[in-house]
């Protein structure tokens, strides 16, 4: 199996990492066929990319131990041909822009896998990759609570292990996808094939509005959601209004695993900050829209108040404005550099 990791941030250069890892030591195995023959890891150009093309990615696992991982990269879009599973990990908003340059080296037996955070994003690459024949790969939908942060070019701490699920818009899980989960697994990527993955999305986007805004606006890191009062009075709120959306949307969640999620990410994460939360300091565009604006706007489709979700998709909006240049201004310029770093996710 070839694979590409498209987003060299802190979670695809992890990913590329654990499968470049699996994909040594099976070649190492005397008469085995190695069931993973290429990882590449796909960006826009950055130091990232550079520092890792120079001296291979410095990976802090969770105990502290330091590895020096020898990663395949590019940014030639032509380098991702013969690719038989490309996973997305960039921002959601990026989705569209990151994958359209790969259209002409992928094949309708490709498969598309979106690990990304919200809702909406496996739409986007669809369209972005179906050719003026109506031909497009296969676009899985995925999710992970594996969790990461880029340190500086070159370098990435993992911060927290989690599972991963992956599933089709079907609730068939057929031999292929059960293999993909294996591979991963044996990558030291734990993953699991599901029927309902489509839970497993709405329930990470619970967690997700719960925690993200929150430390965002607050400006405080992961644990004092779960560590104030207020807060955790907030996240409740939120992620209640994603279980009662969810519910109209036709996906029934539990509402008692949401809280275990939050504590779980709380507590595993700490004095990590949330990406958004990155992203505002940074003066970049966050993922609020794929996160609770999907809420909002499933909420209005089905005639559910969520008047929490609501409020922080205009505070962060309103934010997001104070930081970046107005549309149509000559400062608008800079978001092709904005683009950049989404796309290295």
């Amino acid at each position: 199996m070839k694979i590409t990791i498209v987003g060299a941030g802190a979670m695809g250069s992890l990913m590329a990492a654990r499968l470049t890892l699996a994909m040594q030591a099976q070649s190492r195995e005397p008469g085995a066929t190695p069931e993973i023959e290429r990882v590449l890891l796909y960006g826009r150009p950055s130091a990232h990319l550079d520092a890792i093309r120079k001296h291979g990615l410095e990976l802090t696992e969770r105990d502290g131990q330091h590895d020096i991982v020898r990663l395949e990269v590019s940014s030639t879009p032509a380098d991702v041909d013969g690719s038989d599973l490309v996973v997305v990990l960039v921002k959601a908003w990026a989705s569209a822009d990151a994958v359209a340059p790969l259209k002409p080296y992928l094949t309708r037996d490709t498969i598309v896998l979106t690990l990304q955070n919200g809702l909406g994003n496996a739409s986007q690459i669809r369209t972005a990759l179906t050719t003026d024949a109506g031909i497009r790969p296969h676009v899985w939908l995925g999710v992970t609570t594996q969790a990461a942060v880029r340190t500086a070019p070159g370098k990435v701490r993992h911060t927290g292990t989690g599972i991963t699920a992956i599933g089709r818009r079907t609730t068939l899980v057929h031999e292929h996808l059960s293999n993909l989960a294996a591979t991963l697994t044996d990558a030291d990527w734990r993953t699991v094939a599901v029927e309902d993955i489509h839970r497993w999305v709405w329930r990470k986007l619970a967690i997700n509005a719960a925690i993200n805004p929150l430390t965002a606006l607050a400006r405080v890191p992961n644990r004092a959601v779960n560590a104030d009062p207020d807060l955790w009075q907030a996240a409740m709120s939120v992620a209640a209004e994603v279980v009662h959306v969810g519910e109209a949307q036709g996906v029934r969640l539990n509402q008692q695993q949401i809280i275990d999620g939050i504590q779980e990410v709380t507590r595993v994460t700490g004095d990590d900050r949330s990406s958004m939360l990155i992203d505002l300091e940074n003066a970049l565009r966050t993922e609020i829209e794929a996160i609770n604006g999907q809420v909002v706007r499933h909420a209005r489709r089905h005639n559910v108040p969520v008047p929490n979700n609501d409020l922080l998709l205009r505070l962060v909006r309103a934010h997001e404005r104070g930081h970046r240049p107005i549309s149509g201004t000559k400062e608008d310029s800079s978001y092709a550099g904005e683009l950049d770093e989404a796309i290295r996710g």
